[in-house]
């Protein structure tokens, strides 16, 4: 019977925590190498929103004053815009702008 009590406090003490948890538990956590991936992206992020900051670029003048590849600029400015962090403006030597998004105050 106490083996019985046992598992019914566990459950009991599982359900309290949210899912997130219970599976970083039972899974082991975060990758080192996911943690790192995360951390370069997020880097990223602040690079091409650092640069968007002087004003309007197309993706070739982003990865120039980023130093970062233009397919790896591409790919971070879609999602951007996919997420409502910048907008497409005009083109300009057969590359669209973009700007970032004005936060509303």
């Amino acid at each position: 019977m106490a083996g019985t009590e046992a598992k019914e406090t566990t459950a009991k003490q599982e359900k309290k925590k949210p899912t997130s948890h219970l599976l970083r538990e039972r899974l082991g956590g975060v990758s080192k190498e996911l943690t790192a991936r995360h951390k370069q992206q997020q880097e990223t992020s602040r690079k091409i929103t650092k640069a968007l900051r002087d004003g309007p670029k197309t993706v070739p003048e982003i990865a120039g004053a980023t130093e970062i590849p233009a397919y790896r600029v591409l790919w971070h400015i879609m999602s951007m815009k996919k997420y409502g962090k910048v907008l497409e403006g005009e083109e300009q030597d057969s590359y669209f702008q973009y700007v970032l998004k004005e936060k509303a105050k």
